[in-house]
């Protein structure tokens, strides 16, 4: 009767509702880590970790932590590094870190003091064919058509 209402709980995974970017302006200045799932829009400052879906910093925007996202587009400041599928350096950007990538733009009058490393997914080759061939086939196929071996090959071929 008297007691109180029960507080529902907010889950903590974040589920994209919408499709609004957020924006920070220029007079926000957030410390601590901030975590979407969908577009940031950043002109304030942050310090502290961004983990997006999309970032684009603006002219005035400034992080100082380390950035992870899929897409990003730096016109401010970065200090610290970027980690993202796309990155987008613009004009009068400055990034003060490393930047893992797998693609890269830079435009002419950005700043970036660090290194440039490309993210490569591991690859497994594949195999044209599944069955080995027992070396004597290989050794026959060699001396039948031995015209197209070079010197090298041909004694490397002759010595096995």
């Amino acid at each position: 009767m008297f007691g109180r209402k029960k507080q529902k709980t907010v889950s903590s995974n974040l589920k994209r509702v919408n499709h609004t970017p957020s924006i920070i302006s220029e007079d926000v200045r957030l410390t601590g880590t901030l975590v979407s799932q969908g577009e940031v829009q950043l002109d304030g400052r942050i310090d502290g970790d961004i983990k997006v879906e999309h970032l684009v910093i603006g002219s005035a925007g400034v992080v100082e932590g380390i950035v992870e996202a899929k897409s990003v587009i730096v016109k401010g400041k970065v200090i610290g590094s970027i980690n993202a599928s796309e990155v987008k350096v613009q004009s009068g950007a400055h990034v003060h870190g490393d930047v893992f990538h797998d693609t890269l733009s830079i435009d002419a009058g950005a700043v970036i003091e660090g290194s440039l490393k490309q993210r490569f997914e591991k690859e497994e080759p594949e195999l044209i064919s599944k069955e080995l061939k027992p070396a004597k086939e290989v050794k026959a196929l060699l001396k039948e058509d031995g015209s197209d071996l070079s010197f090298v090959n041909k004694q490397a071929a002759d010595k096995s």
